[in-house]
């Protein structure tokens, strides 16, 4: 009987702590990169000008959305639902930002990307900018994107990524998706460098925490939190075996 309950007790912590490790490494990617400095690619903007990614956010902090204009998905209605939720927050929020809207497709021209602010009415609005780069490559990976060419349907396999940078140029804070004004709001507190609660800050002195963030890897590593949270399951499985393991030795004595 010991014999069962113990099997039955190991698969079910198996099977959950896979589950809670899994739904861990997917939120992961939000912190991928996190509190490293974004690469500084220079830029073409559809007002003609030429800047850099740190040159405008040294002006004003900033926040880049990331698409593709011959999207056929998700970079519409993300870029519709970020022109709502910035009118919604505008009329509460009078933290200085500023929001960059970047092709991430190498062939996507500056006429290109003028169209789509034109579309979305946003040509005109001074805290609004876009533009095109030559350096997407290497700005990509310093912020954690991988969009993928599908050949087949000739479309980006990709995320719907907003990254936010402070006047230092480091990444503060990355939202993946189309998300709430709340999410929004935290974003443009985080890029000001107002304390926001969503990733904890490197510190030799967070000895419990679950995962330890490395900034120089961009990198989640296993913590002694996760020892602790295991401890009790650890303990339930040692006296299970140690009954197990009197059980039969008593068997055997009393034979």
């Amino acid at each position: 009987m010991f014999k069962y309950a113990f099997y039955t007790l190991t698969l079910f912590l198996s099977c959950n702590l896979n589950l809670t490790l899994g739904q861990s490494q997917q939120d992961f990617r939000e912190e991928e990169n996190i509190y490293n400095q974004i690469y500084n690619a220079q830029l073409k903007l559809t007002d003609g000008k030429i800047a850099t990614i740190h040159g405008l956010a040294e002006r004003e902090p900033l926040i880049i959305a990331f698409v593709f204009t011959r999207c056929s998905g998700i970079c519409s209605p993300y870029l519709l639902q970020l022109k709502e939720n910035f009118i919604a927050l505008s009329r509460e929020n009078s933290k200085p930002y500023n929001v960059l809207v970047l092709s991430f497709d190498p062939d996507d021209s500056l006429s290109d990307i003028s169209y789509i602010a034109q579309q979305f009415n946003l040509l005109s609005d001074k805290r609004w900018l876009f533009g095109v780069t030559n350096n997407i490559t290497a700005l990509n990976t310093s912020v954690g994107f991988h969009p993928v060419w599908n050949p087949a349907i000739k479309q980006f396999d990709h995320d719907a990524p907003l990254v936010g940078v402070n006047s230092q140029g480091y990444i503060c804070k990355k939202l993946f998706g189309i998300r709430s004004e709340k999410d929004i709001s935290l974003l443009i507190s985080s890029i000001n460098n107002e304390y926001t609660p969503t990733y904890q800050l490197p510190s030799k002195n967070s000895l419990f925490s679950c995962f330890k963030y490395d900034p120089l890897t961009g990198k989640n590593n296993p913590g002694f939190g996760l020892l602790f949270i295991a401890l009790p399951a650890i303990l339930t499985i040692a006296i299970l075996v140690g009954i197990c393991i009197w059980a039969r030795t008593d068997k055997k004595l009393n034979s």
